[in-house]
């Protein structure tokens, strides 16, 4: 094993990711279980909605928690893959930026909304910067493994998340201005669902290339 640092911090990484995926579909359940609670009030239902409470509050806490382990996994792994390769470490600042700007924004989310859009949008681009430097790294260690299939599927990869964040900036951008104009507004909003489309594909590519740069990196 060439890079011992960097397998160990990949399989976090990947980890990590996993975990995130775990988390989100768990706060996604508690919201499911909040929407029930209502249904339960609204219908004089005392059982089902302390029942869909307690079902949103164990998701929510459940989430909250594999969350913050995914968080703590990706940054060892970033930190233990730095070791071998520079861009992992790059990655490492990428993502604690984008985690204090995401604090930041958490205590403006009410009070200040032009403050929380600006920190979400640091913690969207920090989490994209994060991710391309990622693969970047992964392509450097393939080079220098002499894998030249790995440096390939990473281009495309790097090419694939760099056009849907792109489309998602158009999408964004566009809907805000061309509100006022129903036909562009309806353009504008079949690029952000085309863009979600693209990011899930993209996601699936990249966690497919986490895996695969695990077998290249116990070889």
């Amino acid at each position: 094993m060439k890079f011992p640092n960097a397998f160990s911090g990949v399989k976090k990484i990947f980890a990590a990711e996993i975990l995130q995926i775990i988390g989100i579909l768990a706060m996604g359940f508690a919201a499911i279980f909040v929407v029930f609670a209502g249904v339960g009030v609204e219908a004089d239902n005392a059982l089902v909605g302390l029942g869909s409470l307690f079902g949103a509050g164990a998701f929510s806490f459940g989430g909250i928690i594999v969350l913050l382990l995914a968080a703590i996994f990706e940054i060892v792994g970033l930190s233990k893959a730095g070791k071998d390769e520079k861009f992992f470490k790059y990655a490492l600042y990428m993502v604690i930026l984008g985690v204090v700007a995401s604090v930041v924004g958490s205590f403006f989310q009410s009070s200040n909304t032009t403050i929380y859009s600006v920190c979400d949008s640091v913690n969207r681009l920090c989490d994209l910067i994060s991710t391309v430097l990622i693969v970047q790294g992964i392509m450097n260690l393939a080079n220098a493994l002499g894998n030249a299939e790995m440096v390939a599927k990473g281009a495309v990869i790097f090419k694939a998340i760099t056009f849907v964040y792109v489309l998602a900036i158009i999408g964004t951008i566009s809907y805000g201005i061309l509100a006022s104009f129903v036909f562009l507004r309806i353009i504008s909003i079949v690029c952000l669902c085309l863009s979600l489309v693209l990011s899930f594909i993209s996601y699936i590519l990249f966690l497919s290339y986490l895996a695969k740069a695990k077998r290249m990196l116990l070889a």
